[in-house]
């Protein structure tokens, strides 16, 4: 006899909702605990990367004369350089994520759409241990906080979004070749190269007008940047660019992710 009646198909439908989630949930916290386990500095290796970059970035602009806006240097490259590692991470790492449930995948009957959701929250686990970090050296600059702030739950949705976007296209496709795999750090360090990162956005308006309309992740990186750093509202422009050019990418990755992934069993 099945688990749920047929007589209550909402019901039927909540229950297995319910299972789903706490599938994710499950998945979600069995990542986090295997990726620091046995690791001297166990969750520590969360902020690391995003430290050692800061401190390598803030060298880069300092010898290429950044304008910082008035800003400290190593808060204006921080600000930015963690939302960037949380998009970057979130794309990079759904692809693998894909392929390291392969044998959950062949076992039982699991939506695909759940192993990129895993891994967005356990790159989302990082950026919450590195926005900490930030939070507390904004403070020891002397950049308090104010209301602001109550764009970053909007901020952080749209970072967590691009790079799922992202993420899935090359998942797609990765199944099936490896090359992307391999291809796709060299792509995001171009993408990095092309997003206000290590400079101002104000420095792309200048004189790169097609990149600032076109890279989804400038509204994005800006946004945190003049929240965190500036006490300002994101440009409200930039973010809807950059949620309009997400949402026409995603009408690609997403249909081909569910197309390709109904075959992920038999390559995986």
């Amino acid at each position: 006899m099945s688990q749920w009646s047929n007589n209550n198909p909402a019901q039927d439908r909540f229950h297995i909702w319910l299972s789903y989630w706490n599938l994710l949930i499950s998945l979600v916290s069995r990542d986090i605990r295997a990726r620091y386990r046995r690791t001297l500095l166990g969750p520590l290796w969360a902020i690391i990367p995003a430290i050692l970059a800061t401190l390598i970035y803030s060298f880069l602009s300092g010898l290429i004369s950044v304008d910082t806006e008035g800003a400290p240097r190593l808060a204006f490259t921080f600000a930015a350089t963690v939302p960037w590692t949380f998009l970057q991470g979130t794309a990079v790492r759904i692809p693998h994520g894909v392929l390291a449930n392969g044998t959950l995948l062949r076992k039982m009957p699991v939506p695909h759409q759940v192993f990129p959701l895993v891994v967005v929250l356990t790159t989302a686990f990082d950026f919450a241990m590195s926005f900490i970090v930030l939070a507390v050296t904004l403070q020891l600059f002397g950049i308090p906080i104010t209301a602001a702030w109550l764009w970053l739950p909007v901020l952080v949705f749209m970072a967590g979004f691009l790079g799922w976007t992202v993420g899935i296209g090359v998942a797609a496709f990765t199944i099936y070749r490896r090359d992307l795999m391999h291809g796709i750090q060299h792509v995001m360090q171009v993408w990095l190269i092309l997003t206000p990162v290590i400079y101002s956005a104000k420095e792309l308006e200048n004189g790169l007008q097609l990149v600032h309309s076109l890279n989804p992740a400038v509204g994005i990186i800006d946004g945190f940047r003049r929240v965190l750093v500036f006490g300002q509202s994101p440009d409200v422009a930039l973010l809807a660019n950059s949620l309009v050019i997400t949402c026409a990418v995603l009408v690609i990755t997403y249909p081909l992710y569910r197309l390709l992934s109904s075959y992920f069993t038999d390559v995986v």
